[in-house]
């Protein structure tokens, strides 16, 4: 059983999406080790040592260190709080609030566990600035300022060891003060970034808007002028060529009658390149209305015009045979379009290079995928019987590279080969499109 391929917009999504998450997550590791590494190693100091030995507490000078009592080593309590205090920021995108308010409790309560020192509040500044970035500042503040109360004087409140002045609360101010600075700091840079890229991303739509209005117009100026002149033409001759022969008349009906339908499907990509919904291109409706079509915008094509497409392929001398297995109703339409352009460009190709072959339209449309193949077949040589082969279209036209760029825009695969006495386009395309892929997010641009 052939395994489908997978979807490289898919794969590509998820890619990006665990980068981003290990991204938010090895962010963790230095703080998980400055956090518990550096408080476990500050607390194997005596609480006595002097000046740059780690007695103390971080906001507390060394000097009055010999005023806290022995109870500075964590017991398995107080280690579990440091750890818990790390485990929670890797939610801090989603909760943070949340994550906040869990590292401010186990800050805490190990300041209440045991006589704090070391870098046991790396956590808590991590998840402040993080709610900071997320716009929870009220949440941050009224946070920064009960640990800012209550860090500083755990020690006296507890009976733990002596008073030690104003410059404790200086301290851990300060420390304070830092953290919302850097993270203001940060929020206005990057509010600056996403600024510079929106004004960005809006110079290229206007540039890309700009373009759509231009290709319409040199549409209208030179395809539609000229298939309105190859309507009327052919509408001329049928009316006063009455004496022609039935194969002449048929073949200039066949063109005014194509020739208007294109007119009107002209129309609607004109309206579409100016994103104007619910309103055609003036000139291209006059042009239109001049040549007989009709004043109505065409309908998007898809698989249900096939029968269609058949007929006049069969006008035009092609023994064409077209097989639909599965419901066109259950596709995407986006999948729809593609897949009746796919087929339209595989016609016209051997209307172009092999009319006298006998080509078959396979569509098998299944819960994912629908598969489509276009195959024709050279006729019998009358003097050999054998299939005669001829050259049909080689690699280098631009119709297989089109069709192959449809097919890549939802997501799906085209292979186009020569066979043993013809030529063979297969497509796959998936049932619905992915959000996300080029055709889906044209589509939401054009509304």
């Amino acid at each position: 059983m052939r395994s489908e391929p997978a979807d490289p917009l898919a794969v590509s999504d998820d890619r990006a999406r665990g980068v981003r998450r290990f991204a938010r997550v090895g962010r963790v590791l230095p703080v998980a080790v400055v956090q518990v590494g550096g408080t476990l190693l500050a607390a194997r100091f005596p609480a006595g040592a002097p000046a740059g030995a780690g007695g103390g507490p971080p906001w507390m000078p060394h000097g009055l260190g010999a005023a806290v009592s022995d109870a500075a080593q964590p017991g398995p309590v107080a280690i579990a709080l440091l750890v818990a205090g790390v485990v929670v920021l890797p939610w801090r995108w989603r909760w943070p609030s949340a994550v906040l308010l869990v590292t401010l409790v186990t800050t805490v309560g190990y300041a209440v566990l045991v006589s704090p020192r070391g870098p046991f509040v790396a956590a808590l500044t991590m998840a402040a600035a993080n709610a900071w970035l997320r716009g929870r500042r009220k949440t941050v503040v009224v946070v920064m300022a009960i640990a800012a109360a209550v860090l500083p004087t755990a020690d006296d409140v507890l009976g733990r060891g002596s008073g030690r002045g104003l410059d404790s609360v200086f301290l851990a101010v300060a420390w304070v003060a830092v953290t919302l600075s850097v993270s203001e700091l940060v929020r206005v840079r990057l509010d600056r970034a996403a600024e510079r890229r929106r004004r960005r991303a809006a110079a290229e739509q206007g540039r890309a808007r700009d373009e759509r209005v231009r290709i319409a117009r040199e549409l209208h100026d030179s395809v539609a002028h000229s298939m309105s002149l190859i309507n009327l033409q052919a509408g001329v001759a049928l009316h006063l060529g009455a004496d022609l022969p039935d194969r002449t008349r048929q073949s200039l009906a066949d063109i005014r009658d194509t020739s208007r339908d294109a007119l009107v499907e002209l129309r609607t990509i004109l309206g579409v390149l100016r994103s104007v919904d619910g309103q055609g291109d003036p000139g291209t409706a006059s042009a239109s209305a001049s040549a007989g079509a009709e004043p109505e915008r065409n309908p998007v094509p898809g698989l249900d015009r096939l029968p269609d497409l058949v007929e006049r392929a069969r006008a035009a001398g092609v023994d064409l045979r077209a097989e639909v297995d599965g419901d066109p109703a259950a596709l995407d339409r986006t999948t729809d379009r593609t897949a009746f352009r796919i087929v339209q460009e595989s016609v016209t190709n051997v209307m172009k290079h092999a009319h006298d072959h006998h080509a078959v339209i396979a569509v098998r449309i299944g819960p994912e995928v629908v598969e489509l193949v276009v195959e024709d077949t050279a006729a019998p040589d009358r003097a050999t019987g054998a299939p005669s082969v001829a050259p049909l279209l080689g690699p280098s036209g631009n119709g297989i590279i089109g069709m192959r760029e449809r097919a890549n825009a939802v997501g799906g695969t085209l292979a186009a080969g020569p066979t043993a006495s013809g030529w063979r386009i297969a497509a796959r395309l998936p049932v619905t499109v992915a959000p996300g892929t080029p055709a889906t997010t044209d589509a939401a641009a054009r509304r």
